[in-house]
């Protein structure tokens, strides 16, 4: 009787265990709607090394420490903790973070790499240090400049430390080099180019501004006309003293008037000549429009038909003619056909 009174007691007593257990736990419905808020699977793994407690509240106790990796069921969540089933790394149930479980099990993939300015992709995604992954097979591309890109398929089943080398890419140093070659060259002829260019244009406005302020445009004889400061300064021989005393009465080489004119640039035209009498004379009827005049003979290409010791000067007061020995200095005005 009293045995069988003991059975009874014990039988309550259960009962009253599994009543309690079921009425603090949630239903199952319950637990996976919280599950599916904070965006969890119940069955979890440790994320790290972590302390378990006998209780989610501030006076909770430490039980037992688990072990990263480790497989656990989930029976219950409540504020910010989760409580794992027991079972065969467990005697009781256990309250761990939320922070320290995840859904899969991740590792740690470490890529030392040379030269370390490469640029690591996995799976097209670019390659962060201590960033966990899910187990499963990546791919990982490794490039740097200068050097072959490297290719890896890694299967990742555990925490893994990879050493990558790269192999120096002579082929493209030395195509990259030539290349570096041709544009250096090409900005050389650009920038040679530019400058030209640039001095072109400046030539172009010096010689504007010389044509505009040192010649005369004579529209009567269709001529262009030296009209600097230098035709008041520069007398010259009609010929050489040398050549009038050895009588080459027609070689107007040396130091002489009609030289002068040859080698004169002046507006950037280089074909001056010495005027003819009658050109000058009738320079001397517009010498109200030019800009530099003067009381003074000036030579002129014309011989005296009579004595070939004699070429005709004009006076440019009146436009005078007279003619004068050749080894006499005269003032200089030179002219070309526009």
């Amino acid at each position: 009787m009293v045995i069988k009174r003991k059975s009874i007691v014990h039988l309550l007593l259960g009962m009253f265990i599994v009543f309690f257990i079921n009425g603090c736990l949630p239903s199952q419905k319950a637990l996976e709607t919280k599950l599916e808020q904070n965006n969890i699977t119940k069955k979890i793994y440790i994320k790290n090394d972590v302390e378990a407690y006998d209780s989610y509240t501030e006076d909770k106790k430490v039980l037992k420490v688990l072990k990263r990796g480790e497989e656990y069921n989930i029976l219950d969540i409540k504020e910010n903790f989760v409580l794992l089933k027991e079972d065969k790394n467990l005697k009781n149930d256990v309250w761990v973070s939320f922070d320290e479980i995840e859904n899969q099990r991740t590792y740690f993939l470490t890529l030392m790499v040379n030269p370390s300015n490469s640029i690591i992709m996995i799976n097209d995604e670019k390659y962060e240090p201590n960033k966990r992954l899910l187990e499963g097979n990546y791919k990982i591309v490794v490039k740097a400049d200068k050097y072959l890109d490297k290719n890896l398929d890694v299967e990742l089943k555990q925490d893994t430390q990879i050493n990558i080398a790269l192999d120096f890419d002579i082929e493209a140093e030395e195509k990259r080099i030539a290349l570096k070659k041709i544009k250096a060259e090409k900005l050389k002829k650009e920038k040679l180019k530019k400058e030209k260019l640039k001095q072109e244009k400046l030539r172009k406005k010096r010689i504007e501004k010389e044509r505009k302020e040192k010649l005369y445009i004579d529209k009567k004889q269709n001529l262009i006309w030296q009209d600097d400061n230098m035709v008041l300064k520069i007398k010259k021989p009609w010929i050489s003293e040398k050549n009038y005393n050895t009588k080459k009465y027609s070689d107007t080489n040396g130091d002489t008037a009609a030289t002068y004119c040859k080698k004169l640039i002046l507006g950037d035209y280089k074909d001056w000549r010495l005027p003819t009498k009658d050109e000058l004379k009738n320079l001397s009827f517009q010498k109200e429009y030019l800009k530099s005049t003067g009381s003074n003979w000036y030579w002129s290409d014309t011989v005296n038909s009579v004595n070939s010791e004699l070429a005709w000067s004009v006076y440019f007061d009146n436009g005078d003619g007279y003619a004068d020995f050749k080894n006499v200095s005269n003032y200089v005005r030179c002219v070309r056909d526009k």
